[in-house]
């Protein structure tokens, strides 16, 4: 069967047109998407910039570290003293006995409660105590507390009152907290040397 110029000019077309739609394809399948390559990079020169400005602020956040651990240690000086809950809690109970006895406060029965760790490095250790006083020994009692070169924390005080006579006297139940520090714990070393094989 022989071809004609005319057929042979269509088949020349059809190819080419397919070409070109295979082309057209390939090119815009393969090409990635110039909105997404866009916003890409917009995304990387709002983090550059970001970064850009963190690192030119590099001093003023240096000074704040610096501040800060200042403000750290000075408020380490108002920690109880003491390695360990027992001791600070001994020391909590004899400071506790000489503001009592200073304001008049008679106090009944005490307990040391279960220390508390409410951040890293800081625990919190708690003293019970049952008094018996009148309103004034209290309130004096309470400013020795609140004036304490430490810090002191009443968390809890209930007050129960009784008429003895022309005289009121109060049974104050207090639970009082002061504050320590415990020394960082150094990470386990898991690189311990085995034993050779032999």
């Amino acid at each position: 069967m022989k071809v004609t110029s005319r057929e042979r000019i269509v088949i020349i077309i059809g190819i080419v047109a397919a070409a070109l739609v295979l082309i057209f394809y390939a090119t815009t399948s393969l090409l990635p998407d110039s909105e997404g390559l866009s916003q890409n990079v917009e995304l990387k020169k709002r983090m550059l910039r970001s970064q850009r400005e963190t690192l030119t602020r590099e001093d003023f956040y240096k000074t704040r570290l610096d501040q800060y651990r200042k403000q750290l240690d000075l408020d380490k000086t108002r920690f109880l003293p003491g390695e360990n809950a027992s001791m600070a809690g001994a020391e909590l109970q004899k400071v506790v006995k000489n503001f009592a006895d200073q304001s008049g406060v008679e106090i009944t029965q005490r307990n040391i409660l279960q220390e508390k760790k409410v951040q890293d490095l800081v625990t919190k250790v708690s003293l019970r105590i049952e008094t018996n006083c009148t309103p004034e020994q209290l309130v004096q009692f309470l400013a020795a507390i609140e004036s304490y070169e430490k810090m002191l924390k009443i968390d809890e005080l209930v007050v129960s009152g009784i008429r003895l006579g022309k005289k009121y006297e109060i049974r104050p139940s207090l639970t009082i907290s002061g504050y320590i520090t415990l020394p960082e714990e150094k990470p386990k070393d898991n690189t311990g040397s085995k034993p050779a094989n032999s």
